[in-house]
């Protein structure tokens, strides 16, 4: 019987919980470590680390916060 699970984890940039899919979900690089970003957040990094550059935003995988199968 084929199941689903999501990681339940802070976000590192606002610590606020949340879900998301392990596999799918933006994060960015602290201490040397992948850490997962939150919705509101990654969309806060594209803006100040992509659009006010005049660089395209990082698209947003369309599972990164939705169950992937166990």
């Amino acid at each position: 019987m084929p199941g689903f699970m999501l990681l339940l984890t802070p976000c590192v940039a606002c610590r606020e919980i949340m879900f998301c899919n392990s596999s799918h979900v933006p994060s960015i690089r602290v201490d040397g470590k992948r850490e997962p970003l939150c919705r509101s957040c990654f969309d806060m990094w594209n803006q100040l680390h992509r659009i006010d550059k005049d660089l395209e935003p990082v698209e947003l995988h369309p599972d990164a916060y939705a169950p992937e199968e166990a």
